[in-house]
């Protein structure tokens, strides 16, 4: 009884006092999946590229693309799908600019089965500052800009297998988080 005695006392203060404590908004971090998926033709061809034009209001609730208050990355992803008895060596970049790519040596495709990632190290590729920069570059226009568009691109070459089997294809995902302002 005295507890709830003392809670309807401090409800009382808040409320007479001129407390804005309930009225304030609060932020929300809402996850921003940013991935582009590059099939790979079957064939002859050890050679692919593609590039794909992604609208980042797009992949969060429209609610809050208004009251962005602040975004960030936290890990870029690269990874394969299929199945394929080779190497390949890759180059990953967003609007132009080189984001990532395979080291100096071809990297077994098997490998890349497990993504490989910014956040944990990799011994696979390496990042480039210049693409890590416009994607901080194009998240933070993002916060006032809601057409704000990305263009992920990947290039590279197989070598080993021929010819390529069907099924494959190059993943790169980036794991981003905006806060916005719930009133």
């Amino acid at each position: 009884m005295k507890t709830k005695a003392l809670l309807l006392l401090l409800i009382g203060i808040l409320a007479t006092t001129g407390s804005t404590c309930i009225q304030d908004g609060f932020l929300v971090s809402v996850n921003v999946p940013i991935k582009a998926t590059f099939p790979i033709t079957a064939g002859p061809n050890l050679v692919f590229s593609g590039s794909q034009v992604i609208k980042l209001s797009d992949l969060i609730d429209a609610s809050y693309i208004d009251n962005l208050k602040s975004i960030r990355y936290f890990d870029v992803r690269i990874s394969t799908t299929g199945t394929y008895n080779g190497t390949v060596f890759v180059t990953g970049s967003i609007d132009g600019s080189e984001l990532i790519k395979t080291k100096n040596t071809p990297t077994p495709w098997s490998d890349l089965a497990t993504p490989q990632s910014l956040l944990t190290g990799t011994t696979k590729f390496d990042f480039q500052t210049a693409g890590l920069t416009q994607l901080m570059t194009k998240l933070n226009q993002f916060k006032s800009n809601p057409n704000t568009t990305v263009t992920l691109s990947a290039n590279g070459t197989l070598s080993g297998q021929t010819p390529v089997p069907d099924g494959l294809a190059l993943v790169v995902e980036i794991y981003a988080q905006a806060d916005s302002e719930v009133k």
